[in-house]
């Protein structure tokens, strides 16, 4: 083959590489690309923010600071919890620009980046209530693997293709830490229980293996899953909303659920029942008055460790008192019903034995009933 032959065939299969590139970065134009190109925001400093508003569809929840943390404007200015406080702001500082899309407004629609058609938006505000950033998530891109969507910022008229883009809580409630109550059955000392026509109180033995029903109606024998049920009740209490106390006028709080610690802490709940919902007041209180001081000379581990834990339970009573003082609770129905559960439903009869009947002969053995022949 002529030098002039391969020369040829040389320049070919340039050409062709260089076709075969750019037909690729074509057929990929409508792709996003897999690195970005910087993040969305730059520079926000959590500790200057003030406010933060977050949409999603038709919910809507201002989050105001307070001390150390944020309150909710929509539940009277209920604590929202940090962690999810945090996670907005470190998710919102995660979003990637992958590349800009348009600066038409006309495109916004289509591209679900308006207030009224996206999927959420997030606005960070300083102490003058003064816009700092935020930005409009729209709608996901072509690519349909919700990895990437449209998005941009408030006051700017560029939309680009994010990636990194984080899923926006919507209700209020979404946005606080709803554990109330959290009681180790073995901690457990008693509990009494009081509605409108009954009361009963349980104990527990050393470990909360065992749990006794005191008021045990003569003829009747306790149910011990249902007992165990109502001691546990505070195990893992948690709540589906909340309101204000000014706000719960209309509720007749009847009943009550009270819970003696081990380590002297006591737990009142007030109970409210209205159509299917239950509402509680919570209160704490650790009944051991006694200080704790240092004695003269060395003390032992284990008097350490007693005082260590009973300063613990003294921490924790009050926490528990200050943060559930004022407010009211709407908890699961089926959290509800173990500490409204009613005598009837832990007892049951005793079975009697019937006695033989009278009219019955018992049958002599055959040995004297040898008949005479």
């Amino acid at each position: 083959m002529s030098d002039r032959k391969l020369s040829f065939l040389g320049i070919a299969a340039v050409i062709s590489v260089v076709l075969a590139v750019v037909v690729s970065q074509y057929a990929n134009k409508s792709k996003p690309a897999a690195s970005a190109t910087g993040a969305l925001i730059q520079g926000l400093d959590p500790s200057a923010v003030q406010k933060i508003i977050v949409k999603q569809e038709d919910n809507v929840v201002t989050l105001n600071r307070r001390k150390d943390g944020f309150v909710i404007a929509e539940k009277a200015g209920y604590p929202a919890a940090n962690k999810v406080v945090n996670n907005l702001f470190t998710s919102s500082l995660d979003i990637k620009i992958v590349e800009l899309y348009t600066e038409d407004e006309k495109n916004y629609k289509d591209l679900g980046v308006t207030e009224e058609e996206s999927k959420g938006s997030i606005q960070f505000f300083g102490a003058d209530d003064k816009l700092i950033t935020g930005f409009i998530i729209g709608k996901d891109t072509e690519s349909g693997k919700g990895s990437y969507a449209y998005g941009k910022l408030f006051n700017d008229k560029k939309v680009y293709v994010l990636s990194d883009v984080p899923w926006i809580q919507g209700p209020a409630v979404d946005y606080m830490n709803k554990d109330l109550i959290y009681v180790k059955k073995e901690n457990i000392d008693w509990v009494t229980v009081a509605g409108p026509n009954d009361f009963y109180s349980l104990v527990s033995d050393a470990n909360g293996a065992i749990v006794k029903l005191k008021e045990l109606p003569a003829g009747k024998k306790q149910k011990d899953s249902e007992c165990s049920q109502v001691l546990g009740a505070l195990s893992n209490l948690r709540f589906d909303d909340v309101m204000a106390e000014s706000e719960a006028k209309d509720l007749v709080f009847d009943r009550k659920y009270n819970l003696k610690m081990k380590d002297s802490t006591l737990i009142n709940l007030e109970i409210a029942k209205k159509d299917s919902d239950t509402f509680i007041k919570c209160k704490a209180e650790f009944t051991d008055k006694t200080q704790v001081t240092k004695e003269e000379g060395v003390e032992s581990q284990e008097a350490l460790k007693q005082k260590e834990a009973k300063l613990l339970a003294m921490e924790n009573a009050k926490k528990l008192h200050d943060s559930a003082k004022g407010w009211v609770f709407k908890i699961p129905s089926y959290m509800a019903d173990n500490i409204t559960k009613p005598m009837a439903e832990l007892v049951e009869d005793i079975p009697v034995e019937k006695p033989a009947d009278a009219n019955e002969v018992n049958e002599p053995n055959g040995l004297d009933t040898a008949k005479e022949i």
